[in-house]
């Protein structure tokens, strides 16, 4: 993690932009309760909360990049996406899968199931 994205998360921490990090196990024990309450079982209940919760640090590091973007290097954004990417959207393609929305579709025709040569 490079020094400025390290230093803004220690200066966030005193500010507490968000607070969903720190709200995080309240956020997925209702998530948890609203799916239960659908008729999902609880292990499915479970995994969904799980699955949108995991990554709250994400989306609190994703608003603190987007509101510094002038500031940063072109390493550093890159950097961030790429951390994203390899996390956010698995969780959010369970979370679709188990809350019956069925399977991951490639709605913008960008060839994502299509293996790399």
């Amino acid at each position: 993690m490079n020094v400025w994205i390290k230093n803004l998360e220690v200066n966030t921490k005193r500010k507490k932009i968000m607070g969903l990090v720190e709200n995080g196990t309240k956020i997925q024990k209702r998530i948890q309760h609203a799916f239960e309450n659908s008729a999902f079982t609880e292990k499915d209940a479970y995994d969904i909360s799980f699955h949108m919760t995991d990554w709250l640090e994400d989306i609190e590091e994703l608003q603190r990049v987007y509101s510094n973007i002038d500031k940063l290097s072109n390493d550093e954004i890159t950097s961030f996406i790429y951390k994203f990417v390899a996390h956010v959207p698995n969780h959010l393609n369970a979370a679709m899968k188990l809350t019956g929305l069925g399977p991951v579709t490639d709605v913008f025709e960008a060839n994502i199931f299509e293996d790399e040569e």
